[in-house]
């Protein structure tokens, strides 16, 4: 029987330095350790790495669900992402029914899980990670502009994300923080296998409502920021006359829905090239199912 792995990627976006060195210290300190007979590790995108760019051609992680066409066959992440999924999905020589995709964000996330639709395996694996480390879980479903994300392709699959760190800095404290994480996985499927992994009776989500842009002046050029109270204030509740932006004329733009959300990825800067000023959120609780372990 094939040992069944848990693929590790970092440097999925090639300015995210944090997660890559984690991984590169980790393998030095579990070199020929039992731990290492559970794990794979790849880059995802080690030509954007070499430059310190996000990417080369287009977002790496929504790209695992493009189809080739003449337009973007030449993509360095399209054929990229053909890649990872030949070689490490579960049809690939080095199969992995499971995928870690390691995150770094310049927002104030702090330490986090990004969970992509209702899959069972998803949510067992975060609620595993909950119980185990507190972790927030962002559940991002039902955005037909936000797809093709990489740990979709794969049985199971969940997003580690960390912040708020600049784009191309090392930060030791992050790596610290994966480096956990890192080791808890490392001994994941032993424990699974050996049923020493109970569930909790409940996990608490964060469920993606929509994002918001900007707002924007008649030439679509953003005329007002993100106002100062929302700022570093990732999970935090809102309700109707919140402050949201501080316009170019200093008025402040409230938030006029009814209901209470709670913002997420606040200012995130690779999000401004997808007009993304901040997610809404609903919180959300939902019972386990001691079955999803099986």
């Amino acid at each position: 029987m094939t040992e069944k792995k848990i693929l590790i990627v970092s440097g999925t976006h090639g300015n995210e330095l944090n997660p890559v060195w984690a991984v590169k210290k980790f393998r030095n300190l579990i070199n020929r350790s039992p731990q290492s007979k559970n794990l794979e590790f790849i880059l995802g995108n080690p030509k954007a790495l070499e430059m310190g760019l996000r990417y080369i051609d287009v977002d790496l992680n929504r790209s695992f669900n493009v189809l080739k066409s003449a337009s973007n066959q030449n993509f360095y992440e399209i054929n990229r992402a053909e890649y990872l999924i030949k070689h490490y999905g579960l049809k690939g020589p080095k199969s992995c029914p499971m995928v870690i995709d390691l995150h770094t964000t310049t927002s104030c996330m702090g330490t986090s899980i990004v969970m992509y639709g209702r899959r069972q395996r998803d949510f067992c694996l975060a609620a595993i990670l909950q119980a185990k480390f507190g972790l927030p879980i962002y559940l991002h479903e039902k955005d037909k502009n936000q797809t093709g994300f990489l740990v979709e392709e794969w049985p199971c699959g969940l997003v580690i994300e960390i912040g708020p760190v600049a784009q191309n800095h090392y930060d030791s404290e992050i790596i610290e923080r994966f480096l956990i994480i890192l080791d808890f996985l490392g001994d994941l499927i032993k424990n699974l296998e050996n049923n020493s992994i109970n569930l909790p009776s409940e996990i608490s989500l964060f469920v993606h409502q929509k994002s918001i842009d900007y707002p924007r002046n008649e030439n679509f050029e953003i005329n007002a920021l993100i106002h100062p109270s929302r700022i570093n204030n990732d999970w935090t509740s809102i309700q109707e006359s919140d402050p949201l932006f501080l316009n170019i004329h200093n008025e402040t733009l409230a938030y006029k829905g009814k209901e209470k959300i709670y913002p997420l990825f606040i200012g995130e800067a690779a999000y401004r090239e997808k007009n993304i000023a901040m997610s809404f959120t609903k919180k959300e609780i939902l019972k386990c199912d001691q079955s999803w372990i099986s």
